[in-house]
This record gives C-alpha cells, sequence and structure tokens, in this order.
C-alpha cells in the first residue's frame, strides 16, 4: 500500500510518499509536484492526507462543561456564532482536549467554502482518495516536547499558534524569495535565482561561502528576525519555540534558524521542523485517531470503499486460487485412492484365484467358501466353486496325507504353481513318517511325477524335499460322452 501526506503550496503540492505494509510505515521520499504533474502522481496512492492552512481557520480554547459531545459542539457552535460574523451550517467544527490535566478544550473551525475551495486543486480521482483534511496548527500538539508557543511560517502568512489561540500575520516564505532575487541583477533574476539553488551547498556553516552564499544566508536569518520581531509582543515566557517551515529552503537554512541568536527571542530555543518532518508528523497523527479531521459530511473520505474493494478483490481471488488449489488436491487424492483401489481390487482377484482357483463376484462369496472348506461343511455346490488347481482344493486334499495319526511332519513350505505343480518342504523325527507321506502321496490316483528329493539327516531330524503333480478332478470329456449316447442309441 502507497499513500501520501501533502499541502498545497504555490502552484503545486508538497508530497511526503509512504509506503505500509501491515502496520509498518515506511517513509520513501519528499516532492514539490506542479499541479500539472499532481494528478498522475496521485493515481499511484491508496489514500491521501491533507494539511489545509492555518491562516483560514478559527481555532481557540476554552474551558467548556464536561457534557456530551453532541451537547458540547451546540454550545460552541452558538459561542462562534454569537461572536463572529460565522453561522454553524456554514462551518466544520471539531472539538479536542489535546491537553492532559487541563479543562481547556480546543475548538477548530474551518468554513465549508474555504476547505471546498482547498480541494479544487485536486482532481475527481484524487478528492475521492484524501483520508483527511487536517488543520496545521494540530502540530503545536504533535511534538515530543510540549509547546506554550510555536511559529508557522508558510507561502504567503506567518502564524503563531499557542495553547489558548492563534495569530495570523501575513507574508511568508514568498517575502524571502523576493528578497534572495533581488541578490540577482542579471536579465532573468529567477532563471539566475533556480539555477543557483539547483547546486547551491550548505549554508549553515558561515566559513568558506561564496559570496553570493554569504548574502544568502544572511538574507535567510533577516527574514526570520523580521518574522519572529512581528511575534516578539506575543511571545509571554521564555522557552523552546517550535517553528514550522511549510516549503523548500536552501539546503542547511533549517539549522541557521535553530543556531539563531534572536534579540527579540533572546531567550528562547528554536526547534526546527521541515515540511517532510511536518507531514509525517500529520500522518502518523491521522493513523492513531488523536487529530482533528474535516474530511466528514460533504467531503468524507470516498476512496475508503474503493480501497476495501480493491482489497475485497484481492482476498477473493486469493480465496478462489486456495479453493482451486484445494480442490485440485482432492482431486488428486481421489485419483490416487481410486487408484489404489484399484490395484487393490486386482490383487484381490489374484489372490482369490490363486487360492480359490478362479475369480469370485465377492471378496465375501470367497471366503465364505474357504471358511466352510476349512471347517469341512462345504457342500457339493460350494465345492463345484473351488476350481482343482487352486491352493484351497489342493490343500483341502493333501492336508491329510502328512497329518496322519501319531505323525511327526513338520511342513514349513507348500508352494503351488499353476496347473498343479506342488512342492511340500519340512521336516520329521523319523525317516518311516516321510516313507508313509510318500507312499500316501503314491496311492492318490491324481497325483503323479512324484519326486522324493534329497532327505538330509541331521541329528533327530530328517529334512525332505519333495515335488508332485496334481491332477485334480477329471472332467468328463463332452464329445466322448455324446458319442457314447450316440452308440447306445444305434444298439438299440
Amino acid at each position: 500500500m502507497k499513500f501520501a501526506s501533502c499541502r498545497a503550496v504555490r502552484d503545486g503540492f508538497l508530497i511526503d510518499t509512504f509506503s505500509k505494509e501491515y502496520n509498518k510505515t515506511t517513509f520513501e521520499k519528499s516532492e514539490f509536484a506542479a499541479k500539472e504533474n499532481a494528478a498522475d502522481l496521485f493515481k499511484n496512492f491508496d489514500y491521501i492526507d491533507f494539511v489545509c492552512s492555518g491562516r483560514e481557520m478559527l481555532y481557540y480554547a476554552r474551558n467548556y462543561p464536561p457534557v456530551k459531545h453532541s451537547y458540547l459542539r451546540k454550545i460552541v457552535a452558538q459561542d462562534i456564532e454569537s461572536e463572529t460574523p460565522f453561522k454553524e451550517d456554514d462551518l466544520m467544527i471539531e472539538v479536542k482536549n489535546f491537553q492532559k490535566g487541563s479543562g481547556d478544550m480546543n475548538v477548530f473551525a474551518a468554513g465549508k467554502d474555504v476547505i471546498r475551495k482547498a480541494l479544487l486543486d485536486f482532481d475527481d480521482s484524487a478528492r475521492e482518495k484524501v483520508r483527511s483534511i487536517v488543520p496545521e496548527e494540530i502540530l503545536f500538539f504533535k511534538t515530543e516536547t510540549p509547546l506554550k508557543k510555536a511559529i508557522f511560517v508558510n507561502e504567503d502568512y506567518s502564524l503563531m499558534v499557542f495553547a489558548d489561540g492563534q495569530i495570523v500575520r501575513n507574508g511568508g516564505l514568498n517575502e524571502l524569495r523576493s528578497d534572495m532575487l533581488a541578490i540577482f541583477s542579471g536579465e532573468d533574476p529567477q532563471a539566475e535565482l533556480d539555477s543557483w539553488l539547483s547546486v547551491a551547498g550548505d549554508l549553515s556553516e558561515p566559513d568558506g561561502l561564496s559570496d553570493i552564499e554569504v548574502r544568502i544566508r544572511k538574507t535567510i536569518i533577516s527574514f526570520f528576525e523580521k518574522v519572529f520581531d512581528f511575534f516578539a509582543p506575543f511571545a509571554g515566557d521564555a522557552g523552546e519555540t517550535a517553528v514550522f517551515i511549510g516549503g523548500v529552503l536552501p539546503e542547511g537554512a533549517e539549522k541557521i534558524v535553530t543556531e539563531m541568536d534572536s534579540s527579540v527571542f533572546s531567550d528562547s530555543q528554536f526547534t526546527v521542523f521541515g515540511f517532510a518532518k511536518q507531514l509525517e508528523m500529520i500522518s502518523e497523527s491521522v493513523d492513531n485517531d488523536s487529530t482533528v479531521n474535516f474530511a466528514t459530511g460533504d467531503f468524507a473520505y470516498k476512496g475508503g470503499f474503493a480501497f476495501l474493494k480493491k482489497r475485497a478483490i484481492i482476498a477473493f481471488i486469493l480465496y478462489l486460487a486456495a479453493m482451486i488449489m484445494l480442490v485440485a488436491g482432492m482431486e488428486m487424492r481421489i485419483k490416487y485412492l481410486d487408484e489404489r483401489i484399484s490395484a487393490g481390487e486386482e490383487r484381490t482377484k489374484q489372490l482369490m484365484k490363486e487360492v480359490i482357483g478362479k475369480e469370485m463376484p465377492s471378496l465375501r462369496q470367497a471366503l465364505s467358501i474357504m471358511d466352510k472348506s476349512i471347517k469341512g461343511e462345504a457342500s457339493v455346490a460350494d465345492k463345484k466353486a473351488v476350481y482343482p488347481y487352486s491352493a484351497l482344493y489342493i490343500m483341502e486334499n493333501i492336508f491329510p496325507y502328512f497329518t496322519f495319526e501319531n505323525s511327526t511332519i513338520e511342513v514349513s513350505e507348500i508352494s503351488i504353481k499353476e496347473e498343479g505343480k506342488i512342492r511340500v518342504v519340512g521336516t520329521s523325527s523319523t525317516l518311516d513318517d516321510i516313507n508313509k507321506f510318500t507312499d500316501l502321496l503314491e496311492q492318490d490316483p491324481l497325483i503323479d511325477e512324484i519326486n522324493r528329493g534329497q532327505i538330509n539327516t541331521r541329528g533327530d531330524k530328517s529334512s525332505f524335499n519333495i515335488s508332485f503333480n496334481y491332477a485334480g478332478q477329471k472332467k468328463e470329456d463332452p464329445k466322448a460322452k455324446k458319442g457314447k449316447k450316440k452308440g447306445k442309441e444305434n444298439n438299440d
């Protein structure tokens, strides 16, 4: 986010540019922008804080009764109408208490026509971005050190502000520029002054300055002495005096004012604030919601909705992107799970074929057949469902051959390959049990190609590795059956 704090001067604006990320605000630059260039510059900002002229402001402080703010405003409006030619309906009025521990209320009033005229320098799009319209007197209350007086020196007026009111003097920095212009005596003094200002060095150190630089330095001191001389009768108590300069001066001029040994403010120390620091203080004050803001009613901040709309659009886009990513992630997850399920189903079918002998309509049916077969509860229909070369069928028929009564055979591995190729690996305490196992195999008409392999005896255990071919149930040849039936008919 980028925003600006600015004030109108001469034929343009003094502008401080800031960038803001979350709650961190960073100052970027200060610059002067001519009116014809300001419109394009303002397009880059999300909002603008505008400092309005203290000369056009009615400011005073008075002790008012502690009543509700709405009632207090009515009392203030009645006082203004009775003591000045202004009417409440024509004014923007704000009441604040900036002096803690004091009962005095600070009253700021500006004519609506004055505010309207000040905003004419903004084009329509920039006016909608004006977040605050702040009277410059607010700066008197925003310094780190509490002040009793402050002098504002602006383009065509000077202003002295106290806790309870202000005094205006016509004439400001334009006088100083005229005095500096008189130093140059060529055909185009303005061009000479501008050229000199563009390359001028720091004037704050008197040693080593050129003749023109010395004269400019003296002109600056003389101008501020003249301003101070005007306000001296009203200065009152000694103490620190803040000087707010609302324009661009030659380099080092602010330091010159800070170090001035003023004959009329002999007991004062000067703290000088350039326009950039002033605009920064205004921005901070508005952010903290502790200032006077005339951007209400007809002059209310209209860019807020556009700004929120922009943020809402960004938030919606981010939300939409997040939803798309979520849906895409879910789709990928579903696809992954579908692939795992498909792989699981294929593996299940393979296992069912290995165990049952053929693919079954469901795993539940396959498990039911297996359970009945193992428990010896299988019906004829269930037995037909068990394919002759299935692991379950073969185990059901081979298992009794090595589990005869008093058998010492311990089978460690049975491997069943396709088409009934079977291998049985195990141990026995006696060779007789192994021989009996092979004898039982030989007696089975569905078993052939028996290979006893090598029997190894170690200690009291004999290990064996016997392989054979299990043919399974012989199916009757339909063609032979048909031929037999025809032969029978012929005999008849």
